[in-house]
């Protein structure tokens, strides 16, 4: 009887996950990517949750939204309309001797999509990756039934471990963490951004990651640890090339990690 069971639920599991992602397809042996299906628990009236994945051969990197001073984002379009993909934490990378913001070895990228009928199941997913060389892609993708998210997913275990890595934007990520203020000094051409942060754990594996637009870039963070390694003032270096722009005035994302598993984001306007 048990034996039976077993095949019953067996045969159940594949056929619930069947539709659950698609075939991997090969891009010139730099990397294989797919599209998986969260179940339908994970289901919101945003639409149901779905990813790209990436699984990249060595040395190859692929993109965060903002690749620093090289290199493209990863962009998903939905029946040609671009969707914002829940970015995971990205670890930074040296490319050709500058800096660089992404993802090697393999990247589960989450996204939203509107529960419509099927015409809206094709998908591109727009990337770049780097090593020696940099090469862009532009790849579509087509689920069998995309209105409907299955109702189980061997997937959701892998959805959990990287939404996890996707930066909170309210609460302080379960770590107490929380920007206190940020302001800009220097002169012009030469400014630098101030960020004084805390948090209920240690801070001495944090980083920070700033964006504003694409005239900004920003490198590695000076820190200064406070308080028994609990509160922290970041010094940031903004670069903008041969053309200077003022920093000041600007909204600047931040996106802040102790460095231990809690990340959250936060949008700061600064003074002018």
């Amino acid at each position: 009887m048990r034996f039976i069971i077993g095949i019953i639920a067996s045969l159940t599991t594949g056929a619930a996950s069947a539709t659950s992602e698609t075939p991997w397809i090969d891009h010139d042996g730099m990397l294989k990517t797919r599209l998986v299906t969260a179940s339908q628990d994970y289901a919101t009236g945003e639409g149901s949750l779905l990813a790209w994945e990436a699984k990249l051969a060595p040395g190859w990197k692929t993109y965060w939204r903002s690749p620093g001073e090289a290199g493209l984002p990863v962009r998903v379009f939905v029946a040609g309309n671009e969707v914002a993909p829940m970015y995971p934490f990205p670890e930074r990378f040296d490319l050709f001797g500058i800096q660089t913001f992404g993802y090697g070895n393999q990247l589960l990228l989450p996204f939203r999509m509107p529960t419509q009928p099927s015409e809206l199941s094709e998908i591109q997913v727009d990337f770049m990756v780097c090593k020696e060389i940099c090469v862009p892609f532009e790849q579509s993708y087509q689920l069998p039934d995309v209105g409907a998210a299955p109702g189980m997913s061997l997937h959701d275990i892998r959805f959990d471990a990287w939404l996890k890595k996707v930066p909170e934007k309210t609460g302080g990520d379960g770590a107490g963490l929380e920007v206190i203020t940020a302001s800009v000094t220097g002169r012009l051409g030469h400014q630098k951004l101030i960020v004084d942060v805390r948090a209920d754990t240690d801070l001495s594996k944090m980083d920070m990651l700033a964006e504003v637009n694409d005239m900004f870039h920003f490198g590695m963070p000076q820190i200064r640890l406070l308080e028994n390694g609990r509160k922290a003032r970041l010094v940031l270096s903004a670069m903008t090339g041969n053309m200077p722009e003022d920093l000041r005035g600007n909204s600047v994302r931040l996106t802040f990690s102790n460095g231990r598993g809690a990340v959250i984001e936060r949008t700061v306007q600064l003074a002018k």
